[in-house]
């Protein structure tokens, strides 16, 4: 996966990313992590790690679907043009998400995906437009209609922006007939 950031980048992935994000915040917005107490049964060495137990509000990290999930319903709020408070109170609510920089970062990607489907389908009607448009001038050049034909090319050169200058003029004269 070139450009998004890979293992051998040394950079994670957004959403692997939030999977691992911290689950609280401080009064500050810093990052909090539950503490894991020691445990004085077990000595603690380089093979021996303290292990605690999970406390009773634990969160395990979300699955890659329920980050797709998030991302999605966070495209929603923002189609919906929710205040941004708002919008945290429905993440700490519905997803057990608190930490506003988390929040933040899936908003950050569903907006970054919403801009990308967006280019992709301005994309796909261009060419939609372009093959239609493509079919009246063949058309046009069947029924011997030539100039609607060349028209109709120049509609096509238009949209693919290989035209310098737009066909009419902006104040509706012809361009550069002025005496």
């Amino acid at each position: 996966m070139a450009g998004r950031g890979g293992a051998a980048d040394g950079l994670l992935d957004p959403v692997e990313e939030l999977r691992v994000a911290a689950p609280q915040q401080d009064d500050d917005g810093r990052p909090q992590w539950l503490p894991t107490p020691l445990d004085p049964s077990r000595p603690v060495g380089k093979g021996n790690p303290p292990r605690s137990r999970r406390s009773k509000n634990h969160r395990p990290r979300p699955s890659h679907m329920e980050v797709e999930q998030r991302i999605a319903e966070a495209q929603l709020w923002i189609a919906q043009r929710l205040p941004l408070a708002v919008m945290r109170e429905k993440a700490a609510q519905d997803w057990g998400v608190s930490n506003i920089k988390t929040v933040s970062r899936y908003l950050a990607i569903a907006r970054e995906r919403m801009v990308e489907e967006l280019i992709t389908d301005r994309r796909r009607h261009q060419a939609e437009q372009i093959f239609a448009l493509n079919e009246c001038a063949r058309r046009a050049m069947d029924a011997e209609q030539f100039s609607a034909a060349v028209g109709a090319f120049r509609v096509i050169a238009e949209i693919g922006g290989l035209l310098r200058a737009p066909i009419k003029a902006p104040d509706g004269h012809g361009a550069g007939l002025r005496g």
